[in-house]
């Protein structure tokens, strides 16, 4: 068996989901599981879109995927019919066309800031056409009624994102994903405390990139009424529990939270962090 500080890797005995693409509004959508619906479940079907992080591609949620439906057959079914879908971020997979923009400021990108917060804003519109259009383009083959968010690293950022920004996302699990983005790049950028630190004029970090990471985290924390999942290694180098906690403090109480931050883990979906999103999933897939 698997040590719990593993990173998650899906096992050759679980069985593979159908797999399904489609092209919406020029770039593909992944879906896994649409086959395997019962009639009654394609009628109300909770789509679990997952966003993967930078330098990544959509495979990432591959297994997740397969896990995931297998967990939801073994243990007797759900009502409500259950379908994986996901996408390659934008500049990332067969979308790519700069490498060098996805990097960060020690794989020698310079606009490392720019570059990450604008593929943010640009990967919360691609879910959000998906949102608007998924339905039109499976007409007669399964019907949407509920969307959950999910992503890693970077698809954990944009998830808080989409969760503050489409009141149709009620419920999301963020995987290593910032509340405080800010803070975070700025110590990425040279170990320091605060945007104040930064020696103005600084070409890495400019005044008009802050202002908008500073805007996008102030609008987390207008975030209420939403069930979350965080999940967390506390010994992540990457995006440390520690940018998250602020917001934990000031806005878990609006919310229904549940943070695991896990011991000895670092930067990544364990199986510990598996078993958590499939326990969290099928609870709410009601």
């Amino acid at each position: 068996m698997a040590l719990p500080t593993d990173v998650f890797e899906l096992a050759d005995s679980i069985p593979r989901s159908s797999f399904t693409k489609v092209n919406i509004a020029g770039f593909f959508v992944y879906l896994y599981g649409i086959d395997e619906l019962t009639p009654d479940q394609a009628k109300d079907t909770t789509v679990f879109i997952h966003v993967h992080g930078r330098t990544r591609t959509y495979k990432d949620a591959e297994e997740m995927a397969h896990e995931l439906l297998h967990q939801q057959r073994a243990r007797g079914g759900t009502k409500k019919g259950l379908v994986v879908a996901t996408l390659d971020n934008r500049n990332h997979g067969i979308r790519a066309i700069d490498t060098m923009s996805i990097q960060d400021w020690k794989g020698g990108n310079p606009k490392h800031a720019q570059d990450m917060l604008s593929m943010m804003k640009g990967i919360e519109l691609d879910v959000k056409t998906m949102m608007d259009f998924l339905e039109a383009y499976f007409d007669g083959i399964f019907t949407p009624t509920e969307y959950i968010m999910t992503g890693t690293s970077l698809g954990g950022h944009v998830t808080w994102d989409v969760l503050a920004e489409d009141p149709r996302i009620s419920k999301a699990i963020i995987i290593v994903g910032s509340t405080d983005l800010t803070s975070m790049l700025v110590e990425r950028l040279g170990g320091y405390s605060s945007v104040s630190e930064v020696p103005t004029g600084t070409p890495e970090w400019p005044k008009s990139i802050e202002r908008l990471y500073v805007e996008r985290d102030k609008r987390l924390r207008e975030i209420k009424g939403k069930k979350i999942l965080i999940l967390n290694g506390d010994i992540d180098p990457l995006v440390p529990s520690k940018f998250t906690r602020p917001w934990l403090d000031q806005c878990a109480a609006s919310n229904e939270v549940a943070f695991v931050e896990q011991e000895g883990f670092g930067h990544g979906v364990s199986y510990q962090m598996m078993d958590s999103v499939a326990d969290w999933v099928l609870k709410v897939l009601v």
